[in-house]
């Protein structure tokens, strides 16, 4: 309400200036850069309050027709690469003791890990645990493997690995690339603590398109056939070499574009993941699993710290 209120307090100052209807005596004159300004600022408020609003209105939480909250609150957690041992974690990198100490943390406060399956399974009418979390991990890197199956399965949790085409082909026939091969991906999908998902063929790392990103002077028809060729190649190697239908896809680097939903459900996908971070609120619609948004895990907080800063109690 105020927003609008104070854009039609602007109107009528601006239309007396314009018309005259203030009289413009000395007094006027030496005031009306005062007047002006003052005017300017509270149009200026007024629109940044109605852009927020109509930020929170495109973000809402889902309520039914009583006024009943009808939706599960999700946190999903995005990981890199976990190490070992490592002098600087960074912003895409964890020690394995930050890792072991997430998932105690998460494990003491209650929270049970859900996986893509689980969610399309609540939108048709299924049950989620009464605090669910999502815990994932883009690009398939091999220490994904090495060091976080071991403890997702000593915590009883399991994980959505989102992995990336021509990084497994190169390690295929490169045993120093660190990511996964796929034998490495079917023993990750075997461990039953993983699910498998695609994050593209070649859209990702040394691609020069980087992402749903289209190029100069490419037009809208050869962008799409680009994008859909890709993840429609990624999905038929996935299944081919790995047994895998994949039903989410994980943007590279986050990007995505306005026709990017129509696109990945004309490939068969059921929903997608972003690096947005924010908590995510679904309700039970099967449209509700696109665009889920992610808290990407950087290895410069502490447990305590990061769980703190995304809402985890």
């Amino acid at each position: 309400m105020f927003p609008k209120t104070s854009v039609f307090i602007c109107q009528i100052l601006l239309n007396c200036i314009i018309q005259r209807k203030l009289t413009y005596n000395y007094r006027m004159k030496k005031n009306i850069g005062i007047i002006i300004a003052s005017v300017m600022i509270v149009c200026l408020f007024a629109a940044a309050v109605s852009n927020v609003s109509r930020l929170n209105e495109s973000y809402a939480v889902p309520v039914s027709a009583g006024g009943r909250a009808e939706y599960v609150t999700l946190p999903i957690i995005m990981y890199h690469s976990i190490l070992a041992k490592t002098s600087d974690p960074g912003a895409y990198i964890v020690r394995t003791a930050q890792f072991e100490n997430d998932l105690a943390y998460l494990k003491s406060a209650g929270y049970e890990t859900v996986v893509f399956a689980d969610l399309l399974d609540y939108v048709n009418g299924g049950k989620l645990p009464e605090k669910p979390v999502m815990i994932t991990f883009d690009d398939g890197q091999r220490n994904n493997l090495t060091y976080a199956v071991p403890l997702l399965e000593k915590y009883g949790y399991k994980a959505v690995f989102s992995v990336v085409g021509t990084y497994i082909e190169k390690a295929e026939k490169d045993e120093s690339f660190p990511y996964m091969t796929w034998d490495d991906v079917k023993t990750a999908k075997q461990s039953g603590a993983v699910e498998i998902q695609n994050h593209s063929y070649n859209l990702h790392g040394g691609s020069a398109r980087m992402g749903f990103r289209k190029q100069y002077g490419e037009t809208p028809a050869s962008f799409h056939d680009s994008i859909f060729n890709d993840i429609l190649k990624m999905q038929s190697l996935l299944m081919s070499r790995a047994s895998v239908t994949s039903t989410c896809f994980t943007y590279p680097y986050g990007y995505t574009f306005s026709g990017a939903r129509q696109l990945l459900q004309d490939a068969g996908f059921q929903g997608s993941m972003t690096c947005i971070e924010r908590i995510n609120y679904i309700p039970r619609e099967r449209n509700a699993l696109f665009d889920l948004s992610r808290f990407n895990r950087s290895g410069k907080y502490t447990t305590e710290q990061f769980m703190k800063k995304i809402g985890v109690k």
